[in-house]
């Protein structure tokens, strides 16, 4: 069921998003970088994205050995071991491309912001490693424990970027971004452990999530108005869940730190011709200016 609303939901936004935009007219248009036809279509600055890709949790590289006394006064020492899980996610949304002429050498702070809502699976194990200790020091005895989980995220995000071309004719270029990801825990929360473990040790996340991230992709121009953009994205600040600022997912004794492989698709929306003139002749001049780059 719970699947069903996310869907309905992401349908919803998607429509209702689509018929509040606004439409431009060019007046140059490029051959398709591919080959083919030209394209004689007239393109608004606002698109459709959808991003589907993969998460995994990072964790620490070295674990820590802790020593101390039972109830018995008998030594002993542990350690947590924690280690990533590969999961999904999936996201529509919408692009804004900016139009405005750039006023700097360095070209525009921001050439256009994308925002968009999905579902994420992230997870992670870890193993606890128990060793009695004899009193000289060495292992009699030895146990462990183990732990792992998923959990599903329902989750809104934003973010602006910064495009660096590759080329003259703008069909290669890096996408760098900052933005903003708010979560909310649908399902999932395993708390269970089998074995020996340390409750006292464990902390686990609450089911809202907000960080600060930043994305990095390598984008390319496949025709006029549509690009495909692979990269990845990680977490820079915990908002919520402070941790000091950490961006880290506590779970049983571990901090995980959740990060994206993603493709991102997007398409300019066609202007429907109306027959009408639309628009002042500046906003045609811009839009103009900004599609001769697309």
């Amino acid at each position: 069921m719970k699947n069903w609303i996310v869907l309905l939901g992401m349908l919803a936004f998607f429509v209702s998003s689509v018929e509040a935009q606004k439409t431009y007219k060019p007046k140059k248009k490029k051959k398709d970088f591919f080959g083919g036809a030209e394209d004689f279509n007239d393109y608004k600055p606002w698109g459709i994205q959808v991003q589907l890709g993969a998460t995994y949790t990072f964790t620490r590289t070295k674990n820590e050995l802790i020593q101390g006394l039972d109830t018995n006064n008998s030594r002993f020492q542990y350690l947590h071991d924690p280690s990533g899980r590969l999961g999904i996610y999936a996201e529509l949304g919408l692009a804004k491309f900016n139009m405005r002429k750039s006023k700097t050498r360095l070209g525009r702070a921001v050439d256009y912001f994308d925002f968009g809502i999905g579902y994420k699976l992230i997870g992670g194990k870890e193993r606890t490693e128990i060793d009695y200790l004899d009193a000289v020091g060495n292992v009699f005895s030895s146990t462990e424990g183990n732990g792992e989980f998923y959990n599903g995220y329902l989750y809104g995000r934003f973010g602006v970027h910064k495009l660096i071309y590759l080329n003259k004719t703008k069909n290669y270029f890096f996408d760098n971004s900052l933005g903003i990801n708010a979560d909310y825990r649908l399902s999932g929360g395993n708390q269970n452990y089998e074995g020996e473990f340390f409750p006292q040790t464990q902390k686990f996340a609450g089911d809202f999530v907000a960080q600060l991230h930043y994305g990095l992709g390598f984008g390319i121009r496949i025709k006029r108005g549509k690009y495909l953009i692979p990269g990845v994205q990680i977490p820079l600040l915990g908002i919520q869940d402070w941790n000091g600022g950490r961006p880290q997912l506590d779970w049983y004794s571990s901090k995980f730190y959740p990060a994206q492989i993603q493709i991102k698709y997007i398409q300019l929306f066609i202007k429907k011709s109306n027959g009408c003139n639309t628009g002042s002749e500046e906003d045609r001049k811009r839009n103009e200016q900004f599609l001769q780059g697309q």
